[in-house]
């Protein structure tokens, strides 16, 4: 497709995703978004912008996919920001990592931010999804997605990261 407003990086799970993001990041400077690397053991979300990090892993039982309990209040403060983001500058790309099981089969974590997101995605910023490749078609399903372009790791390496 050509000018895709949405890319979708999927692959297998724990493979470096969030690490090529990282890179990405770096430089670009003007990405926005969110990344999820782990930090000491821990998941935690990374603010692009600010590199502030919030807690996504939580003792309490707040948001509970399988054998994670995840932190409610961190997820409602990353979707406010990736909203008012979202509302600015249609040239910049904002990166969504990851979209995953909480979100597809419980309709939580991010899904209204997704659903906000792709209803407006012709007037928004470019979106740049990562979704674990075992969710991939019941992702692009249930959020009715348009005008996408699905990229594993190897080509977005090629493509992101090398000047080829």
């Amino acid at each position: 497709m050509h000018n895709p407003k949405i890319y979708i990086l999927s692959d297998k799970k724990g493979i470096g995703k969030t690490t090529s993001l990282q890179k990405w990041v770096k430089i670009n400077p003007q990405l926005k978004g969110f990344l999820t690397p782990i930090v000491n053991g821990k998941r935690m979300f990374q603010i692009i912008e600010t590199n502030n990090y919030l807690p996504m892993e939580t003792e309490s039982k707040e948001l509970i996919i399988g054998r994670y309990s995840f932190n409610k209040k961190s997820f409602e403060t990353v979707a406010e920001l990736v909203l008012k983001l979202s509302s600015g500058n249609s040239n910049q790309t904002i990166i969504i990592d990851e979209i995953g099981p909480l979100e597809i089969n419980k309709n939580q974590g991010f899904h209204n931010l997704v659903l906000k997101l792709t209803e407006i995605a012709t007037n928004n910023p470019k979106l740049f999804f990562v979704v674990r490749e075992s969710c991939l078609q019941d992702f692009i399903t249930k959020y009715k997605l348009k005008n996408f372009e699905v990229i594993n790791l190897k080509d977005f390496n090629h493509k992101f990261l090398t000047n080829n």
